[in-house]
């Protein structure tokens, strides 16, 4: 994710409206540059994958949030405690 848009990634996550928060997360993730989007499909469906033999591996979409959450989105001064 860009970091210029981390804020309103941050902000369409937080709306109360659980449509409307998809609808603004999708129009961001669309609004990526192509190689970035291109890129966020190809891990997406790898982690779906992932996620579909947690029985196995025990990454459920949780643990997935958990491990990949802060690689993917991070704030512009890497400040972990703002995460």
């Amino acid at each position: 994710f860009l970091t210029d848009k981390y804020a309103d990634f941050i902000d369409a996550n937080r709306k109360e409206d659980p449509v409307e928060r998809l609808k603004t997360l999708q129009r961001l993730i669309h609004d990526l540059p192509e190689h970035h989007y291109e890129t966020l499909k190809f891990l997406s469906a790898h982690l779906k994958t992932v996620a579909e033999n947690s029985e196995k591996n025990k990454m459920e979409p949780r643990n997935l949030a958990i491990v990949f959450g802060p690689t993917l989105v991070r704030t512009s001064d890497d400040n972990m405690t703002h995460m």
